[in-house]
This record gives C-alpha cells, sequence and structure tokens, in this order.
C-alpha cells in the first residue's frame, strides 16, 4: 500500500468538503449556524444536553476570532453567528448573559441581539465601549461601528486619531477622513503599508519625515 493511499483512507470521508467549509462541523454547531430552532430545541431535549455547554473544538474551524478563544459557550456561538431564535430560547432558559456576548454579537452582526444586551444591561468587558468600535472597524460590520459611536461613544467623537489608526490598520476606509491623512499619521500610513497615500504625501506635501507626535491621553 502507497503511503498516500494510507492516509487517505484515514480521513473522513467528508474531509475535504468540511475543510473547505472551515467552520466546526458538529450536529449542535450546525443548528447553530443555520439558526435551526425546532431542531435544536429537539436535540437538546431528547439527549439531555446541558444549555450552559461548550462547544468542541474542531480541526476545520478557521475563523480568528473563534481559534483564539478556547472556551466558546452555545449562546455566545449562536451570538457569533447572529442565531437570533436559539440565542432568545437559551436566553429565556436563564443561561447567562456575560459581557463577553458583546463581541461575539458584533461578528454576528444581528442588531437585534445587541439591543438584547442593552436592554438586559449587559455591558462589554471594556465599558468605554472602545473595544466594541474597534472590533466592529476589524470585521467592517460599519452599521454596528456607527451605532456605537452615536449611542455609547458620544463624547470620543473627537478621538479621531485612534479611529483612523484602527481603519488604516484592518484596511477599513469607511470612516477615514481626508484632513486626517496628514503628517501625523504618515508613519502609520507606511506601517500598514499605504503606498499611494504615502507617496502623495512625499511628493505633495512638504513634510518632515523625522517629525514626532506627542499623543496625550486623558486618565
Amino acid at each position: 500500500i502507497k503511503e498516500d493511499d494510507l492516509f487517505r483512507k484515514e480521513l473522513p470521508e467528508n474531509f475535504y468538503d468540511n475543510r473547505k467549509n472551515g467552520e466546526n462541523d458538529s450536529f449542535i454547531c450546525e443548528m447553530i449556524q443555520k439558526d435551526s430552532v425546532d431542531n435544536f430545541i429537539q436535540y437538546v431535549n431528547q439527549s439531555f444536553y446541558p444549555l450552559d455547554s461548550q462547544i468542541d473544538r474542531s480541526i476545520y474551524e478557521t475563523n480568528n476570532f473563534l481559534l483564539k478563544n478556547e472556551q466558546i459557550r452555545l449562546i455566545e456561538y449562536a451570538a457569533f453567528f447572529g442565531s437570533i431564535q436559539i440565542f432568545q430560547y437559551l436566553r429565556m432558559n436563564k443561561i447567562k448573559l456575560t459581557p463577553s456576548l458583546w463581541l461575539y454579537a458584533i461578528h454576528g452582526k444581528n442588531a437585534e441581539i445587541i439591543h438584547l444586551l442593552e436592554g438586559d444591561n449587559i455591558k462589554p468587558r471594556d465599558q468605554t465601549y472602545k473595544e466594541c468600535l474597534i472590533e466592529s472597524i476589524k470585521c467592517h460590520h460599519n452599521d454596528i461601528a456607527n451605532y456605537i459611536l452615536d449611542q455609547h461613544l458620544q463624547n470620543e467623537k473627537d478621538d479621531s486619531n485612534n479611529i483612523l489608526v484602527n481603519c488604516l490598520k484592518y484596511f477599513n476606509l469607511c470612516f477615514e477622513q481626508n484632513n486626517l491623512i496628514n503628517e501625523s499619521s504618515f508613519c502609520h500610513l507606511c506601517r500598514y503599508d499605504y503606498y499611494c497615500l504615502v507617496n502623495f504625501l512625499l511628493k505633495e506635501k512638504n513634510i518632515d519625515i523625522n517629525a514626532k507626535t506627542i499623543y496625550i491621553t486623558k486618565n
């Protein structure tokens, strides 16, 4: 038997399809991904599946946010996929709502879940909401980012430089302001490979590339 054939036989039949899909292939996770609430309820009731369980790790998972969070509860996984029906079922069954849900909900891009967290007075781990704003920018979920700015960061709108830096870092230019593309942002433009903007500043603006900018932060 050839070595390649031996390894091929050890792989699950659906290995390549699952790898291409890049998501957790467990039955409970697939139901949450599809928000199949009726099947979910039937399954957890028949199998006495604990609703406060954590999902099992999967070799097929490719999402970096999920990979770096090793212990993910069912309700967090539901928030991540915006699965509002299963999220509501778990919530109504007294599953604890925690600050971590905010970042999962931002990925899920379901405004109703975010409003439920607000209605239940669940605040994010970073109660300034800056982490939530950055995560929204990172995900390119700009409607949520604008909502966070309007509802939770009204006093932080002057913090334009911090917003710009994260927009540049995550290549999300929807919040980019032309007047901030200048000498003070030059180092960030270089760091994140914005060649055209760097070239423009060097050619069209008389900038000092050795200049230093000092940012004063409030305690």
